[in-house]
Order: structure tokens, then C-alpha cells, then sequence
């Protein structure tokens, strides 16, 4: 799985605690049109004539096949306390509570936060490379039958659920719910793990079984829209809005505390757990970013040096998908942990130093560098897992996490 020659202690950089106090408020939001005309283009129903008329905001979702394999479960219904579609009243008439239209709000809230972190025009250029760009930056139709799953968590000796999660746009998202069953699953540590770009969730369980093994912990992976079996084609919007559905899967449905919860990404999934913890709404123990990039021009410029003067990557022009990580790591407030190799090919390691430098508002944070880690093998080299153990055992204690401490085995 790469480089798994002996090295010396991973280069630590100082760690930086910077205490502020957590709010819910969301930075100001710049709306592009496109923005505006999504939030118009949600429909109101009012159930009846008299005053006391509550108002149910439906998003609008295509209808993609739902898949037959495995359970579906609706996590827009489970934030929103939605009826489910069999028990939906004949007249289509809303019978939501204050409660219902409180989560609904909340919801449409963090979809307009998504909608403001991504770009809305293409222009002419981005139409025009628009498959060549998502080939390379996604590559979700490699390796060769990467959407055929041959291996499952019981082939490496963990429990599982294979399920479908209806995001919020009405894609499936296929994932595995690997767990401890001698545990308690809402005060057990949970891993939420957003892989990287290429293949599927069957791909990375050899390394989901040294977290199950080494942290005793629960994980949730789910293969992003267009990978493996998941329904649709990949976007950056669409990501975002799947780790979105991911991390609510874990509050609503398994009833997990967020301070029991990891979020781990690597490479691109960096990327979208870097969006996801920026959004205060979503608390969690600790957050770590393993081989984070700056954002996809940086990437353009540091693979062609030609770039530049081509088509302007210091503008960003003709890039449909950004991924720009700078300015929301200044938003995190949760505690962060950056890894990266220093023999990786593909990142360079100042990319993560870069971010790591401007997490000033996290609460506490942490750059563990692996001087013969590539991009892939960072989990076999020497004190990777002890690294985040000490991390974590470090954070202040809260009552969920008296109760629950990551131990390792």
C-alpha cells in the first residue's frame, strides 16, 4: 500500500490553542444569482385558509432510481420529523409541527451556507472542459469496475450495514455503518471517514479496519454521488451536500453526540470535511485533514507551470470546481489535525502547513508531518495512530467524553 520504510518521529510543528467563545452564526453569505434563484425556487404549501396556516418547505429532488440492495433511509424526514412517504396523508396536506418547520429552516439555512462555497457560473471555458475537469478531479469511473464492490466489511472481520442515505436533493448515497456490536453505538466513538478521489468504499477498508482495531471505534464511509453503487454524477455542490447527509445519518438516525464524533478526510475528502466543520452548526470532538490541498487552481499551477499564463489560475478562470479550503479553515473552531507525507507525489507538503496556519480560530490544532509518508500510507507509518491518541487524550474533557475516551487496542 506504498511506503512502509522505517523513519524517524514524525516533524512536529508547535500546537496552537487558541480559545474563542463557539457561536452558531454563520459568516456573512455573498449570494450569487444562482443562489438566489435556488432559495426562490423552494416551494411554500399552506395547508388550510385560517390564520394559524404553517408553512412546509419542500425542496425539490430528481427522481433517481431508488436502489433495492439495502435499506434507504431518508435524512431529510429524520432532521425534519417528515412523515414517511407511505404514511404521507392522501390530500398532501403538511401536518408538520413548529418543531418540524424549525428543522426545515435550519436545514435550507446550511444548504444556502453550501450553495455560497461553490461557484455557480461556468462560463464559457468551464462548459467546455467541464467532463475533462471532472475526470481528473473526481475520477469516479476508476480503476476499471470501480463501481462493482467485490470486498465488504465481513471479509475483514468487522460488523456492518450496507445502506443508502436519501440526501436532501434526492441522490442515494451508499454506504457501509461499520460498528461494535458489544458496544453502546451513541456514547461509542464514531469516525465519519470521506475518502479520496478514485474508486470506492471496498477499496479503503483495509485501512478502516487499522481505525476499527486501533481506536475501538464505530465508523460510517460513504462513496460520494457517481461513485461505486451511489446514484448520480459527482460535483462539488454535491459533496458537499453528502457529507452534510453523512454527518446528519450520525446525529439523527444512530443519535450519536458530536463530541463523539471524528470526522477523518483525506486528499479531496479533505477538502469536503474542511466545508463540512466549517459550518458551526456541525460540532464534533476533533476533525483531521490527511494530505489537505490549498484549493483545485493551487493544484492546476503546481502540476502545470504553464497554467498560469494559459487560462489564468490566479483568477480561478474556467475552473467549474473549486474546492477552495483557505478561507473556510479560518472559520473551524473545533479542534484540527493536519497530516501529511513529505515524499508525497501528488500534495505538496506546504499546502498542508498553509491551511494548518490559518486554522487560528480552532480551539486547538496540531501539524504531524511523515518524512517517508506518500499520499496513501500514511496509516502504516511508525506513531501515526499513537499521534492522534495523544491528540485526542489532550482535549478537554466534557462529560460525553468522560464517559467514552478513544482508547487504543
Amino acid at each position: 500500500m506504498g511506503n512502509t520504510l522505517p523513519q524517524t518521529n514524525p516533524t512536529q510543528s508547535e500546537t496552537a490553542t487558541t480559545t474563542k467563545s463557539e457561536t452558531s452564526h454563520y459568516p456573512k453569505l455573498k449570494k450569487s444569482r444562482s443562489l438566489r434563484e435556488y432559495t426562490r425556487s423552494t416551494t411554500l404549501m399552506n395547508s388550510s385558509t385560517n390564520s394559524s396556516t404553517k408553512k412546509h418547505i419542500s425542496l425539490p429532488r430528481p427522481r433517481s432510481i431508488a436502489p433495492s440492495d439495502a435499506e434507504i433511509i431518508d435524512i431529510r424526514a429524520l432532521r425534519c420529523g417528515l412523515p414517511l412517504a407511505e404514511n404521507s396523508p392522501e390530500d398532501g396536506i403538511s401536518t408538520t409541527t413548529n418543531t418540524n418547520n424549525e428543522g426545515e429552516n435550519q436545514l435550507l439555512k446550511q444548504l444556502d451556507y453550501i450553495h455560497s462555497c461553490v461557484r455557480k457560473d461556468k462560463g464559457l471555458f468551464g462548459m467546455m472542459t467541464e467532463n475533462l475537469q471532472s475526470k481528473h478531479i473526481f475520477s469516479n469511473h476508476e480503476p476499471e469496475n470501480t463501481h462493482i464492490l467485490e470486498r465488504t466489511p465481513e471479509d475483514f472481520n468487522m460488523e456492518y450495514q450496507s445502506i443508502y442515505l436519501q440526501t436532501f436533493d434526492g441522490e442515494y448515497i451508499h454506504a457501509y455503518w461499520i460498528y461494535h456490536s458489544n458496544e453502546q453505538i451513541s456514547s461509542t466513538t464514531t469516525l465519519l471517514y470521506l475518502h479520496g478521489a478514485g474508486g470506492n468504499i471496498s477499496h479503503r477498508l483495509e485501512v478502516l479496519r487499522l481505525f476499527y482495531e486501533n481506536f475501538h471505534c464505530n465508523i460510517l464511509i460513504i462513496d460520494y454521488r457517481g461513485f461505486g453503487k451511489s446514484s448520480g454524477s459527482p460535483t462539488e455542490l454535491g459533496l458537499y451536500i453528502d457529507a452534510q447527509t453523512a454527518y446528519d445519518y450520525l446525529i439523527y438516525k444512530q443519535k450519536i453526540s458530536p463530541t463523539n464524533i471524528i470526522v477523518f478526510g483525506t486528499s479531496l475528502g479533505a477538502s469536503v470535511a474542511i466545508q463540512l466543520v466549517s459550518d458551526p452548526l456541525n460540532r464534533v470532538q476533533v476533525a483531521i485533514f490527511e494530505n489537505a490541498f490549498i484549493s483545485v487552481p493551487e493544484i492546476a499551477k503546481y502540476f502545470l507551470t504553464y497554467a498560469k499564463s494559459v487560462i489564468g489560475v490566479t483568477k480561478s478562470t474556467g475552473f467549474i470546481y473549486l474546492f477552495d479550503s483557505l478561507p473556510k479553515v479560518r472559520r473551524i473552531e473545533c479542534p484540527c489535525i493536519y497530516l501529511t507525507g513529505l515524499l508525497d507525489p501528488i500534495i505538496p507538503t506546504w499546502m498542508s502547513n498553509t491551511l494548518y496556519n490559518e486554522t487560528r480560530s480552532a480551539r486547538k490544532r496540531h501539524l504531524f508531518e511523515y518524512p517517508f509518508g506518500k499520499h496513501n500510507d500514511l496509516p502504516l507509518m511508525p506513531e501515526y495512530f499513537e499521534n492522534l491518541q495523544s491528540f485526542i487524550n489532550e482535549l478537554p474533557r466534557t462529560k460525553s467524553s468522560d464517559q467514552q475516551q478513544v482508547v487504543l487496542r
